[in-house]
């Protein structure tokens, strides 16, 4: 059986407690003092992060060609702000070295069937060093990006196992030395205890991620990782949504779902939705349900005990 696991914030915020900021949570954390320019459009917007950084961008489109140095500060303010939201994700706020001390992460990754591929909105690194320290997974090809500085050999070594961050990751960084279509992959000890590699430090200019907004621009790098995407769902079997409440400004997202239920030759898919409360469960499988192909031939299964309730009773 083919499967795809599709991963959000309510993910980390289970393996890592609440450290872990929640997309809800973000907004209040912003530290905007420097910025007068945009506090009338936080105070109209907030808590909604969304709805923030959309008019935020819409702004910086509106003075691009009719006030260049008004556009430029508004770009530098956007950018000032991708990078705090960074920080509250990035290695030095959320990182694991120790899989004793993550037993959900750990179960998880030991019990990631090989060959599956994971979906990722999540820009932390929280998964991916699980999977690197379970032994399973490796970033020269697991991060499925022309741009990786390793071998794709290296994954296939593993368990295969596809890890898309279709959002960007804490790791992808943008370089002056090179074209910022595709993202350099940092990779180092610090991120991936005893790899013994270093890259991706060289003239870093920023993260390369995009940020919740109803107006995204995707570079080629991140449309590499969409198509693959949608390549894996639509030759699945199995869809297993953990922590992600499918948000309304995600619209790739919603079309890549549409591709689950065309496998050919298949009479029946099964969608595991895990959630740590039942309404919130029945909320997603009613969106995920008109979003899929096929859904007279859907079996969905609802979890919403959490990510410990789905690893307990497996993948049955």
């Amino acid at each position: 059986m083919n499967q795809v696991f599709l991963i959000g914030a309510g993910f980390t915020r289970a393996v890592m407690g609440n450290k872990a900021p929640l997309t809800d949570e973000i907004m209040p954390k912003l530290d905007l003092s420097g910025f007068p320019e945009i506090i009338e459009d936080y105070d109209k917007t907030f808590p909604d992060i969304e709805q923030f950084i959309t008019v935020l961008d819409l702004r910086c489109l509106r003075f691009a060609k009719n006030n260049v140095s008004l556009s430029r500060r508004l770009n530098e303010i956007r950018d000032n702000i991708v990078e705090q939201i960074v920080k509250f994700f990035d290695v030095s706020a959320l990182s694991v070295d120790d899989l004793d001390r993550f037993t959900l992460l750990k179960k998880f990754g030991k019990n990631v069937p090989a060959h599956s591929t994971i979906l990722t909105l999540n820009y932390d690194c929280v998964l991916d060093q699980g999977l690197w320290l379970c032994d399973r997974w490796h970033p020269g090809g697991g991060y499925y990006t022309s741009s990786s500085p390793c071998s794709d050999d290296e994954n296939k070594k593993k368990d295969d196992i596809v890890l898309l961050k279709l959002h960007g990751s804490c790791n992808f960084r943008k370089s002056l030395l090179s074209d910022n279509e595709y993202p350099v992959i940092e990779i180092n000890d610090k991120i991936f205890p005893n790899i013994h590699a270093s890259h991706g430090a060289v003239q870093d200019a920023g993260p390369h991620v995009l940020v919740m907004s109803y107006f995204k621009i995707y570079h080629n790098g991140i449309m590499q990782l969409w198509r693959k995407a949608i390549e894996s769902l639509k030759d699945a079997d199995k869809l297993v949504i953990v922590g992600c409440s499918l948000r309304d400004e995600d619209i790739f997202l919603k079309f890549a779902l549409y591709h689950f239920g065309m496998k050919e030759n298949a009479k029946k898919f099964y969608i595991d939705i895990v959630d740590k409360d039942i309404e919130n469960c029945k909320h997603i499988e009613n969106k995920v349900m008109n979003l899929v192909a096929c859904p007279d031939k859907q079996e969905p299964r609802k979890l919403y005990a959490g990510l410990g309730e789905y690893l307990k009773k497996g993948n049955g």
